[in-house]
């Protein structure tokens, strides 16, 4: 087990590892080192986490859990990325694009109907600072879904490149903006 302190610096570290890993992933020529930096952070921040569980004997309970999704998720992405050529390469990634956001999505659906299991509090009584982290979560997971699917339909030509207006867009707009502040 590791000190809260250490746990929060590595985590800290880690996310200069991603801010890195962006940063080399803008150009072509320094793609390779922003991959080394996110596969670096994304190492790390796997590596805090199991030994911030504490009990080694939930690390073991765990590692399945943990490992068999990173390794069959890994290989479903590698096969397809190895298949794809490079001129279809953004609409792969507004496709990978569109699972983060959904991810994000169902992490805050699981913890609001499992508080407990993620440390927040109880069904129906979660805490406040918890509740708006999930809130924005699904929101900014939701946008970022539906976002990435347009884009990877506007990129395989399947969708207009024009602009989706209509009549009233920017009300509802304003009216779900509103939903998501007070709900």
């Amino acid at each position: 087990m590791i000190s809260a302190n250490i746990t929060a610096t590595l985590y800290l570290v880690t996310g200069i590892l991603f801010i890195m890993a962006l940063r080399g992933l803008s150009s072509p020529e320094t793609s390779r080192t922003g991959n080394f930096f996110g596969i670096l952070g994304m190492s790390l921040a796997i590596i805090v986490t199991l030994l911030s569980l504490g009990d080694i004997s939930q690390i073991k309970e765990n590692i399945f859990y943990i490992l068999v999704p990173i390794i069959i998720g890994g290989l479903i992405g590698g096969l397809i990325a190895y298949r794809v050529s490079m001129t279809a390469m953004p609409q792969l990634v507004a496709g990978f694009h569109s699972l983060v956001g959904l991810s994000a999505v169902l992490v805050g659906i699981v913890a609001f109907y499992n508080p407990s299991s993620f440390g927040i509090g109880q069904v129906g009584n979660i805490k406040i600072l918890s509740l708006i982290e999930m809130s924005l979560g699904v929101a900014i997971g939701a946008i970022t879904f539906s976002g990435s699917c347009i884009a990877f339909l506007k990129l395989q030509g399947l969708m207009s490149g024009s602009p989706i207006t209509f009549k009233g867009q920017h009300f509802i707009n304003l009216l779900i903006g509103i939903l998501i502040i007070f709900l």
